[in-house]
């Protein structure tokens, strides 16, 4: 669509209301032409200043039921405000049972973007802090970290974007503005890399790339995070690109990780541990070869990834020193072989 067009309609549009809107020509300077929302906001590398009006009570009423209702999406940036319409709804499954806010699935209108200058890429997954006050901000805080510190090891991963969030009447806490992110969604995951997303509700690890399916097992051991699982699907996504005969996993949701530690966080009764700050190894027929490689290529990372959790800017000084801890504990297995292998007998 010819820039004079988006913006011959934006003109009109703001004629209709009172608010300033970010025109065509603003976007292809500012941001890069035809990029999708998504990518439009991660690439400013800031935190992004969101506005959501809807139903609130509503939404928290129904939450359970993860019904969509309309919504007025707002992004606030120094060029000017950028107003889209959509739908929005609650996702995910223990943060609806355990969280005062919960996670949000929210659809925009693709005529909405396609007049703002993006793609028609329209699903963005919102994970707002869990409770109100510090404590749900810390853990929001921890869980983004560990996002941005699974492309250390891995080519495969999804990006996540630090929001302020200003809800309307109804969701304001003790601050005026709620912490929360977006997390690259699976039609942005397939477009950034070129890849399929598996559709099936089941999944074997006979049908994955087996080195991507042993850096997962061993990230997720790094982390502390049991809380996946291949067969169902849980918390794992897999992307087939193009010219890959085979499946590569992507976790996602660490909120059960030791490394966020979470205080509703519990490991299953079958997997013989108290807490989710002990370490279990769930990978399963991982070969020794296989398991050497993957140490290997972690163990390459040291040096980064410890630089990563020393200087990364919104750690408290005890969760430093406790995720250090964990780090330096996670290489003493690395680094020995006879440990390393150990993991794989259970």
């Amino acid at each position: 669509m010819a820039c004079s067009i988006i913006i011959r309609r934006l003109i009109f549009q703001a004629m209709k209301k009172p608010i300033l809107l970010f025109l065509c020509l603003s976007i292809s300077m500012a941001l890069g032409a035809q990029s999708s929302l998504f990518d439009a906001l991660y690439t400013t590398k800031d935190t992004v200043e969101i506005g959501l009006e809807t139903d609130w009570k509503g939404l928290f009423k129904n939450k359970k039921k993860k019904i969509y209702q309309p919504i007025t999406f707002t992004i606030n940036r120094p060029t000017g405000v950028i107003v889209l319409r959509g739908k929005v709804r609650t996702r995910g499954h223990m943060r609806l049972q355990v969280c005062q806010n919960p996670s949000l699935k929210i659809k925009l209108k693709k005529r909405d973007l396609l007049a703002a200058g993006f793609t028609e890429l329209n699903d963005m997954k919102c994970v707002l802090q869990c409770s109100r006050g510090s404590l749900g901000k810390s853990y929001l805080k921890r869980e983004r970290m560990v996002y941005e510190m699974h492309p250390i090891f891995s080519d495969f991963h999804h990006r996540v974007i630090p929001i302020r969030l200003t809800p309307s009447e109804g969701l304001r806490g003790e601050d005026a503005y709620i912490e929360a992110m977006f997390v690259e969604d699976e039609e942005q995951l397939a477009q950034r890399y070129e890849a399929r997303i598996l559709e099936a509700k089941r999944a074997s690890t006979a049908g994955l790339d087996r080195e991507s399916y042993v850096n997962m097992c061993l990230f997720n051991y790094l982390i502390l995070n049991t809380d996946w699982q291949v067969f169902n699907l849980h918390n794992v996504e897999f992307i087939n690109p193009k010219g890959n005969l085979k499946f590569i996993p992507i976790p996602y949701d660490f909120d059960y990780s030791g490394f966020v530690g979470t205080s509703y966080a519990v490991p299953f009764e079958s997997l013989g541990i108290k807490s989710v700050n002990e370490p279990k190894w769930l990978g399963k027929d991982v070969t020794e070869e296989e398991m050497k490689r993957g140490a290997a290529h972690f163990i390459s990372r040291k040096e980064e990834v410890t630089s990563f959790i020393s200087g990364y800017p919104t750690l408290s000084a005890s969760d430093r020193k406790r995720l250090l801890k964990r780090l330096d504990a996670f290489y003493n297995v690395m680094e020995n072989e006879k440990k390393l292998l150990r993991l794989l007998k259970g």
